[in-house]
Formats: structure tokens, sequence, C-alpha cells
């Protein structure tokens, strides 16, 4: 096998991964307002607000918004160019390796296995860094928590029961999922778990709320409810999917990354044997790409 054949074909799939995250990724396809000003944070505002902050609750306050604001400015800037530099290499080995899985190219041989090597490995360290930046926000950061807005929380949303009540009754107390939890933003729900049916529009719930609304007799109860005779209470019901979207195709660029960056690896390996063994006489051609 012959390692342009194996590049073509690695440079191929990167492309097409390329091109399916140019349509998905939620940055570039801003998938929310806010994303939009990702790329036009100032977050020097939050350093120097931090530096000159009192009392210490107000310090620690702007330093985590300066931290937040960093991680959103860097997964902006990673997004655009880890895709767009992909895409160009994809194509560009691609067209290289092409011509000499048709035997030609003999004079430049060496030179593609050193760019496929360059390149490889400047696109799988930026796109590591950006599968990084990316994961680590859509696992630790609250949904919609925005750092330019008065209250950073105000579009946030409390967690929920799995079955949409936000209090439990329990021992005639109504508590919330989060209470017992003490760690930061705790009541609020992150990226990770906008694809939770409770989240999202749910017919069983929908039909649940209003039957208890209409109902004399529930044992479930609505938030205007004041009785103690109710297991669970509930909000009124989120009558959209938007959340499950923007959760359903963040995951797929995700994925998509992690698979280039392991393809980049590759590409890099072969680009090496390219470059540093050139073309051996005993290699086969592949006949047909899957």
């Amino acid at each position: 096998m012959k390692y342009a054949s194996i590049i073509l074909l690695i440079s191929i799939i990167i492309t097409i991964f390329c091109t399916i995250s140019i349509c998905v990724a939620p940055v570039i396809n801003n998938l929310l307002d806010k994303f939009t000003l990702w790329g036009k944070l100032n977050c020097e505002y939050y350093s120097d607000k931090a530096e000159y902050s009192s009392p210490l609750n107000d310090y620690f306050k702007n330093q985590k918004l300066e931290s937040l604001c960093r991680r959103q400015n860097a997964m902006y800037n990673l997004e655009y160019s880890s895709i767009i530099i992909n895409l160009f290499l994809g194509v560009v080995c691609a067209q290289l390796s092409l011509i000499h899985f048709f035997d030609k190219g003999e004079s430049f041989h060496k030179k593609t296995g050193l760019i496929t090597l360059i390149g490889g490995l400047i696109a799988f360290v930026l796109t590591l860094v950006y599968v990084c930046f990316s994961g680590y926000i859509f696992t630790k950061d609250v949904a919609f928590e925005d750092v330019t807005q008065l209250d950073p929380y105000e579009d946030a949303i409390l967690k929920l029961y799995p079955n949409g009540a936000s209090l439990r009754n329990i021992d005639n107390n109504f508590v919330a999922i989060y209470d017992k939890d003490k760690t930061d933003d705790a009541q609020y729900v992150k990226y990770k778990d906008l694809g939770a049916q409770q989240y999202n529009y749910n017919k069983n719930y929908y039909e649940s709320y209003y039957y208890t609304v209409n109902s004399a007799i529930s044992d479930k109860c609505i938030s205007s409810s004041t009785g103690s005779n109710c297991d669970y209470i509930y909000e009124p019901p989120i009558s959209s999917n938007e959340n499950k979207y923007i959760y359903d195709r963040w995951c797929l660029c995700l994925v998509l990354a992690v698979f280039v960056v392991i393809l980049n690896l590759i590409m890099a390996i072969f680009g090496f044997l390219m470059f540093s063994r050139g073309k051996s006489s005993g290699e086969t051609k592949i006949i047909s790409i899957v």
C-alpha cells in the first residue's frame, strides 16, 4: 500500500468531516446570538475590574468572569481557525497524494511527505486545543452564561428533576434537585445537560402539567400551589426543542473534531514515512477507495 494512497484516503475523510463541521459548528453557525459576541469580548476589562475590586467577593467574581471570557474568546477563534486549516490541509494533501496515486510527480515525492508531516502536526495541535476548550465549555460552563450582562446568569436555566419538576416534597419540605450540591453554579444547567428531556418539549410533561392545572385532585402541583400534599411542584413546560438542537449539533461537532485529531496524527505519521523512505518499489496501489 502506497503511503500516498493512505494520505489520500485520510485527506478525503478530513475534508468530509470539516465540511459537515462547517454546517453544524455552534459558533460558526451562530446557534445563539451570544456566540457572535464571543469573538469580540474584551477580557482585559474583567481583568482590570478584578485587580481593582473590593471587597474580596467582587474580586473572585470578576476573576471568574475573566476566565470565562477568555475561554469563550478562545473557542470562537479556535473553531474558525481549526476547521478552516483542516479543510485547506485536506484539500491540498488530497490533490498532492492523488498525483502520486497515479504514479506522477516523482520529482516532489519527498516534498509532499514533508508538507503532509508539517501540516498534519500543525492541524493536530490546533484541533486538539480546540477540542479541549470546546469540551470544557460544553461540560463545565453554565449554559447561556453571558459575561456582557449585568447578571451573567439572567438567561441560565435552573436544574429540574428528571420528571420535569422543580421541587420535590421530602418530609413536607420542598427540595430542589441541586440543594445538596455545594459546588459553584450547581443550581444551573450546563451545556451538556441541554439534551435532557426535562429541558425540551415533552408531550407527557405538557399533558401532565395542564391536566394538573385543570384537575381538582392531584398529587402534582404547579408553581403557584401552596399545599403541602403535593409530591412535586412543576413549572410551566418548555414548548420548544431549541436546547436539544444546540446540544446535538455541539456534540456532533466535538465528535468529528476528535476524529479529525486522530486522523491528523495518522496523516503526519504517514507523511513522515513518505518523506523519510521515499517511494518503495514493493508497494502496491489501492485500486478503489471506500
